[in-house]
């Protein structure tokens, strides 16, 4: 009876043990940086594997090298998913104790001394919290997303110790691979080629794959290559100021993915050859790049007896795809506002050849444009699309593909772009009676978003507007002062704001030329409210002033 208690009695501390999760630690290690257990391992899905040591105790020294070989092997078997570190248990070990330690015995894990906090660590495993401590060498795992502690993996010898600590590993780390963005979304529809002599063979994989239990893949090498068709994603004219900016050196690309991005021609560098040929995707021109929409890190790789790899997918092209995921850059910003493009409505004549300019609501500092509209190749023909004031607008930054225009332009350092100037217009020959407005369908969809871009990653969400009669108002509504837009005949014009009650409470007189005019109404001192806006004695619209 007392037997089947003491057995019942150990069994409940066993369980105890190990349903403790590790608490969190943060720790210097000799080489000066700063790791958080859960923050930097754990919650990233990495395990960790933790050696109890002192620098002058000798059964440590006889563990050193196996330990060194086992954290080499699991490396490459788990790159990116282990970490090994030696914390020190004795309070003479310093950081530099430690560094010189690991440099004499050949090591490249992590190593902490007491000033690094390997103390405070290694304290609630040296208290007994997860089964008695044994001394050094004491090596523990811990497991990856859940934290759970395997404490005091210890064999009759150190060879007999690294098996159990590898074959650890190897039920706690997950044997499927994975094929994400750089993200860790999971991708859809991958090819995947496994390539050997004698057998070659392609597969779907969605996210996750394995081939453990595939025998014809055993005791032997092979080649694991995935690829993904489909046309270009996420590409904008963004992404072209973002890689020119890279190529200057203004604004270099921080993350390995992003590189890979910008070189869509798969050159091995970032060349403005690399802008011309997204530019001809962003067009229309061409479908896809030489290379493909993706390419995958590590683009290939050389396996054997049923292992996998993880691969990382990127979409050629969408440097702006996220932020960087390199915990010493700062993540990619965007600040969203809203912005408006607007042209005079007016009814066309056949036969006639205008040029229709297109305004911007609010001003902004352009460093790229693009957008889209399509128009009835039956009722007029489009000649071109020119600027006054964008630098570079030429026939390379547009294609009109039967009636589907997309304009993707950019310059650096950017232009101040203000509402009373036209941003560009577009030359028609009429061929059939149409409204301007009917003519013209802007389009601001999701596969070609209508978008100004400005430094600090600011992204102006593009939506179009036509007016029609004399004046447009803007902005509205408006604080102290907004812009007429007119176009009428050459003679003198009398502006009026009047109440809700008609009570006058501004006027002014301009003088206007024959066609467009841009009238300032500065009125800081009306107080906020809904006002109706007279030219000549005619209402021309309502501004709202805050």
């Amino acid at each position: 009876m007392r037997s089947l208690l003491l057995l019942s009695l150990i069994l409940c501390s066993s369980a105890f043990y190990a349903q403790l999760p590790a608490p969190d630690f943060t720790i210097t290690t000799s080489d000066g940086q700063v790791r958080q257990l859960y923050a930097d391992y754990i919650n990233q899905q990495k395990l960790v594997v933790v050696e109890a040591f002192f620098t002058s105790c000798p059964p440590c020294s006889a563990h050193a090298t196996p330990f060194q070989n086992l954290y080499t092997a699991m490396k490459a078997e788990y790159p990116g998913q282990v970490e090994f570190m030696l914390l020190s248990t004795l309070v003479t070990d310093t950081n530099v104790k430690v560094a010189q330690y690991l440099t004499n015995k050949n090591m490249t894990m992590l190593g902490a001394g007491k000033d690094g906090g390997s103390i405070t660590a290694l304290q609630p495993y040296m208290g007994g919290a997860y089964g008695a401590f044994q001394g050094t060498p004491t090596f523990f795992i811990i497991a990856p997303g859940s934290g759970q502690v395997f404490f005091d993996i210890r064999g009759n010898s150190a060879t007999e110790t690294m098996a159990l600590l590898e074959a650890k590993i190897g039920d706690l780390i997950p044997k499927n691979c994975t094929v994400t963005d750089p993200f860790g979304e999971a991708l859809e529809e991958v090819e995947m080629n496994i390539d050997a002599a004698g057998f070659d063979s392609t597969f779907l994989v969605s996210g996750t794959y394995d081939l453990s239990d595939v025998a014809s893949l055993q005791n032997r090498s092979y080649t694991l290559k995935p690829t993904r068709d489909g046309h270009p994603s996420g590409l904008t004219t963004y992404d072209l100021v973002l890689i020119s900016k890279h190529i200057l050196a203004l604004e270099p690309l921080q993350c390995p993915w992003q590189i890979i991005a910008a070189d869509v021609n798969c050159s091995g560098s970032v060349t403005t050859f690399d802008i011309v040929n997204a530019r001809k995707v962003i067009l229309g021109i061409e479908n896809n790049f030489p290379c493909g929409s993706m390419r995958f890190m590590p683009d290939s790789a050389a396996v054997s007896n049923g292992k996998c790899q993880s691969f990382i997918g990127v979409n050629l092209g969408d440097v702006n795809a996220g932020p960087c995921t390199d915990s010493l850059n700062a993540p990619t910003l965007e600040r969203k506002v809203s912005n408006k493009l607007w042209f005079r409505d007016r009814y066309l004549k056949a036969g006639e050849t205008l040029s229709v300019p297109v305004y911007l609501e609010h001003p902004a500092f352009a460093e790229g444009l693009q957008l889209s509209f399509s128009f009835n190749p039956a009722k007029a023909e489009m000649r071109q699309i020119s600027s006054d004031i964008l630098p570079e607008f030429s026939s390379d930054i547009w294609h009109n593909q039967g009636g589907l225009v997309r304009l993707s332009w950019f310059h650096l350092p950017g232009v101040d772009v203000q509402p009373h100037t036209a941003l560009f217009q577009v030359q028609f020959t009429v061929l059939q009676d149409v409204w301007l407005s009917e003519l013209l369908q802007w389009s601001s969809g999701e596969d070609f978003p209508a978008e100004i871009y400005s430094p600090k990653g600011y992204i102006h969400q593009l939506r179009a507007s036509s007016w029609q009669g004399i004046a447009q108002i803007y902005p509205n509504p408006a604080k102290g002062y907004f812009w007429l837009s007119m176009e009428n005949e050459a003679g003198e014009q009398l502006i009026q704001l009047t109440d809700v009650q008609g009570k006058k409470v501004f006027k002014e007189r301009f003088v206007l030329e024959k066609g467009f005019n841009l009238l300032e109404i500065d009125c800081p001192q009306i107080p906020p409210g809904i006002y109706m806006v007279l030219a000549n004695n005619v209402p021309i619209g309502k501004v709202i002033l805050k």
